[in-house]
């Protein structure tokens, strides 16, 4: 009796699902697909090298988009509990915070060849709206080059209080995409969803420190 044709369909597809989750699994194959952006933005500014400008914007929503998820994660797990996507989305959140840094280096580097005057790039680097991706991506780079267990065993507490700086670099970043382009929409639409989680994970920390408070109060 021969097998369904259906049957052999969805077969092969539960089988290339379940090859595409082992590869996403093989850390270097993260990391290819984290960079392949990148990959393709810098083969297009090889062909054309005056396409730097159109590439500004595109490697500084990557660079933001990474910090994004890898911010969410624990929000995420304080609002939900832990869970099965969440807890491997944590396990990789440095390698984000990494592709994070390294997409802000190349939105610079891309800026400063379309510029291609260091007088008028030292000019524009007093500008509110362009110190402020200055100040962000020198703590995505702190963060980049510590984002490994010899420096966290190394710098201890200091370690945790290097990584939080990600917060005031996120209102760094938030500043800076509003101050240059001009508009709020693009900016909202990346940060708002970030910003609802995080509200949720404080007032849910408030809540459970209020009702543990009200536990010792009855048992003392």
């Amino acid at each position: 009796m021969g097998v369904p044709l259906g049957a052999t369909n969805e077969t092969g597809k539960q089988r290339r699902g379940g090859t595409m989750l082992r590869l996403i699994n093989v850390h270097p194959f993260f990391w290819a697909l984290l960079a392949f952006p990148a990959v393709g933005m810098l083969a297009g500014f090889v062909q054309d090298p005056v396409s730097a400008f159109d590439l500004i914007h595109p490697s500084g929503e990557f660079s933001v988009r990474f910090m994004i998820i890898a911010m969410m994660v624990s929000p995420l797990r304080a609002v939900l509990g832990r869970r099965r996507g969440l807890d491997w989305l944590l396990a990789r959140r440095r390698a984000l915070g990494v592709a994070a840094c390294g997409y802000g280096v190349l939105h610079l580097a891309f800026y400063l060849y379309d510029m291609g005057d260091w007088g008028m790039i030292a000019e524009e680097a007093l500008i509110f709206s362009i110190w402020t991706g200055y100040a962000a991506l020198v703590i995505f780079i702190a963060m980049a080059l510590t984002s490994n267990n010899a420096s966290q065993r190394i710098m201890r507490a200091n370690w945790k209080r290097l990584q939080r700086l990600v917060y005031p670099a996120a209102l760094l970043i938030a500043l800076h995409w509003v101050y240059v382009d001009g508009e709020t929409m693009g900016m909202v639409v990346h940060f708002v969803p970030l910003l609802i989680l995080e509200t949720a994970r404080v007032v849910l920390m408030f809540k459970r420190r209020s009702a543990r408070r009200g536990k010792e109060a009855l048992t003392g």
